[in-house]
């Protein structure tokens, strides 16, 4: 079947959920496995997309508030870009 449905802001409250472990991970404040967990968690049980996901990686590439550099944004969301192909793929992806 499709992907489970929520209701619009329990959705809503799950992309900001992501967008803020995401940025903090970037930041370097939260480590890539909670992340991993987060995102999977965030797919799985609220009606949030991998495209979704992709998009607010894309968002924080170019947010100049995310003040790392751009070669460290570019490294970490790498890693993150990889787990979603995993998880697209319908593998565990870590």
């Amino acid at each position: 079947m499709g992907r489970p449905t929520s209701p619009p802001s329990t959705r809503v409250w799950a992309l900001k959920w992501v967008r803020g472990s995401i940025e903090s991970y970037i930041l370097g404040r939260t480590r890539l496995e909670v992340v991993k967990g987060r995102v999977r968690r965030a797919v799985e049980s609220y009606g949030v997309s991998l495209e979704d996901v992709r998009a607010v990686v894309s968002s924080l590439l170019v947010d100049p508030l995310v003040d790392v550099p751009r070669e460290l944004k570019e490294e970490r969301t790498r890693l993150l870009t990889d787990f979603l192909r995993q998880l697209e793929g319908g593998g565990s992806g870590g």
